[in-house]
């Protein structure tokens, strides 16, 4: 079976739980596949203090939203409910299993009596045996009402037995819902052919039967209903499961997207990381004896690039090389400067001159 649910926004603490649609389209009875992928989604979220439910949903199976609502009431996690659009049946069992409920201003609130599809053909006493299982689900769920809104019994099956559909205000007064946001968040109201469909979710509730200040809202002016349809039928390529949300900021972008957020300054530091070790490498590489002090400046005291320090050892080496060919011409204009004649070699001289001496006596 196909997951109707989505965690998301996972961060080390905190965690979403996406319930848009509806809530499991066949039933969870006897089902023991479907609840274990739920338990096990929600066993991997690991030790989270923070989960939050975003609903949007016409509702869907009882018992699929008793064994999420029940499986979340048992999380160690503080279970917030956040209503972006539309909370209605099997939706609100879930919602009051949370430890808070928190619904847009503009948002829409709906609870009703137990129903039970059934085909086929039932003898009086399968008959009896299904009203007697839709009496004891009854019964859970209204325990369940009361509980959330400290309501008396009798009055919470009333307003079931009258499907009572709700402003967020209306439900906050009435105890399903302990607080309004003041975002602009905008519910979307359509007549699809004539079935009422709410942010793209479809009711299966014929247009005519909705209540009037939902049917009014649709032919009013949306700055007067506080109800417009931004994207009739959803514009192509959108994710209509996807909530709105304007980033206008740099927190804006982290609060909705805190894992991407993380993967990105990760892999910047660890590019910076790379860059500065790749730098220090090259500059080594370059290094030539008795440079060390300006290696030393360009690594760590006044880091620079490779590019500049290649450039400043070249000119460093231009300058050295030129004062070493001046001090060699220097040297060499003293020696000249200070060059004698060779000395006379009386030696050969005097030995000459005894030759001829010694003819001469002869």
């Amino acid at each position: 079976m196909p997951k109707f649910w989505r965690f998301q926004n996972k961060t080390v603490n905190s965690a979403e739980l996406l319930l848009y649609g509806d809530i499991s389209e066949t039933s969870w009875w006897g089902d023991e596949v479907t609840p274990k992928q739920f338990a096990d989604d929600l066993a991997e979220l690991g030790p989270v203090s923070e989960i939050t439910v975003r609903i949007n949903s016409g509702g869907g199976d009882v018992f699929a939203a008793q064994a999420i609502g029940n499986l979340l009431e048992a999380n160690a996690a503080e279970v917030t409910a956040i209503i972006d659009g539309l909370c209605a049946s099997a939706a609100t069992i879930v919602a009051c299993h949370c430890n808070k409920v928190i619904a847009a201003e503009d948002g829409t609130y709906m609870i009703h009596p137990v129903k039970m599809g059934l085909l086929g053909y039932y003898e009086a006493h399968d008959l009896q045996s299904y009203v007697g299982a839709l009496n004891t689900i009854r019964e859970n769920i209204v325990t369940l009402y009361a509980k959330k809104t400290g309501r008396e019994k009798d009055e919470v099956a009333a307003w079931m037995d009258a499907t009572s559909w709700w402003t967020s205000a209306e439900a906050k007064e009435n105890g399903f819902v302990d607080e309004l946001t003041g975002d602009d968040g905008e519910t979307v109201v359509e007549n699809r052919d004539g079935l009422l469909f709410v942010n793209s979710v479809n009711m299966h509730l014929p247009f005519d039967k909705a209540p009037t200040f939902v049917q009014n809202s649709v032919a009013a002016a949306p700055a007067a209903s506080g109800f417009v349809n931004k994207n009739p039928g959803g514009a192509s390529g959108e994710n209509k499961e996807d909530f709105d949300m304007e980033i206008k900021t740099v927190d804006d972008l982290r609060q909705a997207y805190p894992d991407m957020i993380a993967q990105i300054e990760q892999a910047a530091a660890q590019a910076a990381t790379d860059t500065e070790r790749q730098r220090i490498r090259d500059i080594e590489d370059m290094a030539l004896p008795g440079s060390e002090d300006l290696t030393n400046e360009a690594k760590f005291e006044k880091p620079v690039s490779a590019e500049d320090y290649a450039k400043a050892a070249m000119k460093r080496a231009k300058t050295q090389g030129s004062a070493y060919l001046a001090d060699s011409k220097k040297d060499a204009k003293d020696a000249n400067q200070i060059r004698q004649e060779p000395p006379v070699n009386n030696t050969a001289d005097e030995f000459m001159d005894a030759i001829k001496s010694v003819g001469k006596k002869q």
